[in-house]
This record gives C-alpha cells, structure tokens and sequence, in this order.
C-alpha cells in the first residue's frame, strides 16, 4: 500500500514538472524578427509620418548577439545617408519589453516629440530613430516575469560582449557625421538591461588604442544609461581608467591630462561626460531586486571569495568587489558622484511656442553654464495616454495638460571621482521608478543634457562637436604626486 502511494506521488509530481515544463516552453516569447523586411515589404522595418519629419527603423538582434535581419540595418543606413541634416537617437531597450512592446510606442512618441519643436523644425533637421530590439521578454506568461531576471541579464551580457551591436552602433553614427552634413549628432540611450548592453558595449570603445601611442574618439558624440541593470563592475573599471588619465581643472572647468604634456585637444569640458548614468531614487527593480538576484547567483555558483578592487577617486581605498557586483551603478555609494538638486518653483520664460511638455523647449532653447535646467509637469504619467494598445499615431494634436508645475533643478557634484564620467541620482519626481525614463520631465532633463553636451553659439548657432579624443598614458611621477590620499 506503502509503495503505491509512493509510487501515485512520484507520477504526480512528473505530470506537475511536466505541465510546468509545458506551461514554461508554451509562453516562452518568439525570438522575430518582427520587423523583417521581405521582397513584397522591402521597408517593413522603417516607420515614420507622411511629411518625413522623423523615420524610426528596427535593427533587431537573437540572444547570442546575431542580428535577426541584416537588411534592418541597412535600411536604417539609408535613412541616415539621405538625411542632410541628422539627429541620430539609437535606443536599446529594457527588460521585459521587445520589438512589439508598449516601449515602441513610448519611443516613437520621443522622436515625434523632439521633431515637432520649432528648435528643430526650423533648422530643417531630421530626427532619426534606432529601436535597437532584443528579446528582454522570454516568458509572457504572467506572473512568471521575475524569473526571467536571470536569463534575460545574461541574454544581455552576451549581446553586449559580441560583435555586431558594437559594429552596428558604430556604422549608424559614422553615417551620421559623414562629410557634407553641416549637422550631426548621435545621441545613445539605453535603459534598464539595455542600458547593460550600452555600458558594456560601448565602454569598450571610449578609450580604445590608435596604434600611435594616443586613443581614439568615438564615433558617437552623446551616451545615456537610465536605470542601468547591470553590475557597478564596468562601470567601476571604465571610472578607474579615466581617473588614470583624468585630472579635474576648476579654473578651466574641464578634465585635462594627468600626462602634464599640454595635450590640449584631450581636454574635455566638463559639459562633454563621455557617458551619463541617470538613476530614479525611487527604482525597486534596480534598488532592491538587482542585489537579491544577483546575490542568488552567488550563492548558487558559490561565489564567496572576492578581491579589494580600487575605489575611483578615493586614493589608497580598497573595497571588496562584490560590492560593485551586487549593485548596479546608479546605487552605488562609491560610484555616484552628482545629484539632481532642487532649486525651487519657477515661472516659464518667455518666448516658448510649445504646448506639449515646454520645459523641453525651454531647455532646448538656452545653454545651461551653471548646469541648471526647468520641468514643467505633475510627474503621473499622463504621457502614457498617446500610446493605446502599443499604437502610436503620429502627429496626433495633444494638448496642454492645464496644470503645469515650473521647478528648476541642477546637476550639482556631491563626491566621488570627479571624471568625464556622471553617475547622477535623480528624484522620483523627475524619473519615477524603473520605467519613467519616457515621463515629460524626464524628457525636459534629456533636453538640457543635450544643450549642455552642444551648446549654442553666437547667433544660436550649433557647430558639430569636436571629436572627444582620450590623453596618453600619464607621466607616473605626476601621477603619483595627483593620488596622494
């Protein structure tokens, strides 16, 4: 009787795995293309209005970084090359979205955004959008997202680490400042583990060897992490090297060369960050799940051992690494080095001709020296109304929300490694938990990083920016007189 018993359980616990198993592979999401382009659609991965203000294409990649559709970036090249005048946004997108989610929307409403203001209608520029796609949701089955956590941050790692999201990256922004456009910007976004993606993926290349003794500039001009998933690690090691090679100047409020060889053209004003990490204090999913998963990944592969690593900025101080891998960038105590700070209610300026979120406009509007900057709205996601069902029409009148709320805030540095290098903590009434970054205020602050990273000049002008080149290695005996604690 015993082993009956024994014997119904154990076949009820095979039919419950199996059911599971079943569950789990019958909800596992497609990995695309969604947006291939085929001989009846050769431009099925392009999208945009009828009066060509903006163009969005779909560049989409597998799990091991292999493009899906190697005519996506083509086509995305092509739009870049016909444009006269571009403004290049390349964003990779997050965890538990795709090519097919609401973030497409939320994206495209960005571009719509930006190229509907008269800073940009007027100086004839192109918006350019490249939803960089990925599969950031494996399981659609409900309930079950946390347990992607795993599996999608290392789905990240890998794209990250292989070759063609670099060589994409780059072949889109060497298009973009291709000679005879008299304007160009490209500007990289990434958020949550696409953020994870951008981090690794371009830190690579910001500080790379020319073969001459020097290093070589990036291809792009502007990037921003928002609410990084991924671990401090890099970020770390990417901070410690421009620490190396970085010293700040107050008087020229810029990072020159610890080399002391008057390598002026590697200086870098203190307005250029070569990277910006932007942190929501109010994040959970970075803030309180990052660490629990990560430290079950400890505990399962028995990681317990770790070595004392350098603290960027902080001569002489060493601390475990386990603690820039069980925390992600933007909550990192030794990592953060500005803040977003309050300066108050405010009135608009005057001048503005926007009716969506003018904050944008007014930020786009004016150079920021003292690195302040306006928003405009009640942060309570009313944005989210342009987006019905993950459609988004563009062009669609929107009007003002009535109950504007002026503040003005600053980037102020609170400690840490003073480098070209921000990891900034920003209040939830900016960017609201891990999925604010699309909220019009955090969009205002997008705009007044932009201005800051290319300011006007006489006459409102915009020059191209100049490319951001690295010092040589530094002299060690100036080296060590710059890291005496």
């Amino acid at each position: 009787m015993k082993t009956n018993s024994n014997t119904n359980r154990n076949a009820l616990c095979l039919i419950l795995v199996t059911l599971t198993l079943m569950m789990l592979l019958g909800s596992c999401a497609s990995y695309g293309p969604y947006h291939a382009n085929t001989a009846a659609k050769p431009s099925n991965s392009v999208r945009g209005p009828a009066d060509g203000r903006y163009k969005m294409a779909f560049i989409e990649f597998g799990d091991q970084g292999s493009p899906l559709d190697n005519s996506q970036r083509k086509a995305a090249l092509e739009i870049i090359h016909k444009a006269e005048r571009p403004l290049l946004f390349v964003y990779i997108h997050g965890w538990q979205n795709n090519a097919t989610s609401s973030d497409v929307c939320r994206f495209e409403h960005f571009l719509d955004t930006v190229s509907s203001f008269p800073e940009f209608t007027g100086r004839k520029i192109t918006v350019i959008g490249v939803y960089i796609a990925w599969r950031g949701k494996d399981l659609t089955l409900p309930g079950l997202n946390f347990l992607t956590f795993w599996s999608r941050k290392s789905a990240g790692g890998g794209i990250a680490a292989a070759n063609s999201c670099l060589a994409s990256i780059e072949e889109l922004a060497v298009a973009a400042h291709e000679p005879g456009k008299d304007y160009h910007h490209t500007v990289l976004l990434g958020h949550s583990f696409g953020a994870l993606v951008l981090g690794n993926t371009i830190s690579h290349s910001i500080l790379g060897a020319n073969g001459e003794g020097g290093r070589s500039s990036s291809a792009w001009d502007m990037a921003v992490a928002f609410n990084s998933a991924d671990s401090s690690i890099t970020t770390r090691q990417l901070m410690s090297e421009f620490d190396y090679l970085y010293r700040y100047d107050p008087q020229k409020r810029a990072y020159v060369s610890r080399g002391n060889l008057g390598e002026e053209t590697a200086t870098v004003s203190e307005n250029r960050p070569a990277m910006v990490f932007l942190q929501s204090e109010n994040d959970s999913a970075t803030g309180q799940i990052f660490p629990i998963g990560t430290g079950l990944i400890n505990a399962t592969n028995l990681h317990f051992h770790w070595q004392k690593v350098p603290v960027p900025g902080h001569p002489g101080e060493k601390v475990s690494e386990n603690e820039f891998y069980t925390h992600t960038p933007g909550n990192n105590k030794y990592l953060v080095n500005y803040h977003v700070v309050p300066l108050g209610e405010s009135s608009p300026p005057q001048g503005l001709r926007a009716t969506e979120n003018r904050a944008f406009e007014a930020n786009i509007k004016q150079n920021h020296p003292d690195f302040s900057f306006y928003t405009s709205e009640h942060n309570d996601g009313h944005e989210g109304s342009f987006c019905r069902n993950g459609e988004y029409s563009p062009g669609e009148v929107r009007p003002p929300t009535g109950k504007e709320l002026w503040r003005r805030w600053k980037f102020e540095y609170t400690g840490n490694a003073r480098i070209p290098c921000w990891v900034v903590r920003v209040p939830k009434d900016i960017i609201w938990g891990h999925g604010g970054l699309w909220s019009d205020n955090s969009i205002a602050m997008l705009g007044a990083l932009f201005r800051m990273e290319f300011p006007l000049g006489p006459g409102g002008i915009v020059a191209p920016p100049k490319p951001r080149t690295a010092p040589k290695a530094p002299d060690l005996q100036q080296l060590n007189l710059d890291k005496r604690p």
